[in-house]
């Protein structure tokens, strides 16, 4: 077992760092609350109020720490979290989810038939507005 370290700080006192057992998690930045995965990824979700590039920036200059913690990649983190908001069934994080998911379709990296499928999911879903279905519509082509 190691220690708790923090390396992306979210804001609200809240880090992302690295869990004793090695896991991606959460926690304040003297101890570690929770792995990403036993949470449901939703300390993920605040981010999602950031503009993408700059999260995924964030993510890959700290990925030489986070990298061993179960998640392949930054560009996967950021997958989990778009699609567990999506499907949290919270209007305010599934707009914030679509938002991204239209992004990360143009992004290499990214899972595009699995953001593809996704898109289309949101493009046939009453839960946004139809600007926002529209141009989940669009994206996911």
């Amino acid at each position: 077992m190691g220690n708790w370290t923090p390396v992306v700080y979210r804001g609200d006192g809240a880090w992302i760092g690295v869990m004793p057992d090695g896991r991606i998690g959460v926690g304040v930045e003297s101890e570690g609350r929770s792995s990403l995965v036993g949470s449901g990824f939703v300390p993920m979700w605040p981010y999602m109020e950031r503009d993408l590039s700059a999260c995924l920036a964030d993510f890959s200059r700290s990925w030489e720490h986070l990298g061993q913690g179960g998640v392949p990649t930054p560009e996967k983190l950021i997958e989990l979290t778009v699609e567990t908001a999506w499907k949290s069934g919270r209007s305010y994080w599934m707009e914030l989810a679509a938002i991204w998911a239209i992004e990360m379709v143009r992004q290499e990296g990214f899972d595009q038939e699995a953001t593809r499928t996704l898109l289309l999911e949101m493009a046939a879903s009453e839960a946004l507005s139809p600007e926002l279905r529209d141009r989940a519509r669009g994206a996911g082509g």
